[in-house]
């Protein structure tokens, strides 16, 4: 999706009342999610030893939004239970599969950090990963009774400085949803491939 397009709509959607954003927003991330998941299937094992348009590999790229995505369902675990301020935003509370739990100094550390882990992982791996994670936040973030407008609404108010010089400030559940859509559908868009929609 066009950068300029997709802020547009994040604008127009922080606009809308809580009950309209959430359609919205499970309109555009069923959108966004199709795209992302086929573009991710379609990589191959060559491919994803590539260089991307950073230091990181093409497989590196797609663990990292999975990276993301995991610790976002982490934290939409937390709203789920009445948390107004999730970890995630402190970089704290991400938990390896292990049950080890890390926190982070900033998003580099973070990134770093699973750059360095998935640097030994197959692509069969970070593939499997990737796919599961999306649907599974997709799934999570559309279901109504767990992750209602209410719950959402109910977050602490995050103010997101968007490229285009633009800011929106939503609860930071929303802020959650918004920037996973981002990640899938924008800031890594020429790296996997993925043709425009919306």
């Amino acid at each position: 999706m066009k950068a300029e397009i997709f802020y547009q709509k994040i604008v127009a959607f922080a606009a809308q009342s809580p009950a309209e954003r959430r359609l919205s927003l499970i309109g555009l991330h069923a959108e966004v999610v199709i795209s992302y998941i086929n573009a991710v299937r379609v990589i191959t094992a060559q491919d994803a030893v590539r260089g991307s348009s950073d230091s990181r590999t093409l497989g590196q790229v797609v663990g990292h939004i999975a990276e993301w995505e995991r610790f976002t369902i982490l934290a939409v675990g937390e709203i789920i239970t009445g948390v107004r301020w999730p970890q995630i935003m402190n970089l704290s509370g991400y938990v390896e599969p292990d049950g080890q739990v890390r926190e982070f100094t900033s998003v580099d550390a973070f990134n770093d950090y699973q750059a360095n882990k998935h640097a030994v992982w197959s692509w069969m791996q970070i593939q499997d990963l990737a796919i599961q994670t999306a649907a599974a936040l997709q799934v999570l973030f559309a279901h109504p009774s767990l992750v209602s407008w209410e719950r959402l609404e109910q977050t602490q108010a995050h103010c997101w400085r968007l490229p285009n010089e633009m800011s929106v400030t939503v609860s930071c559940g929303w802020y959650l949803w918004m920037v996973t859509l981002e990640h899938e559908a924008v800031e890594h868009s020429v790296d996997l491939g993925i043709v425009d929609i919306g």
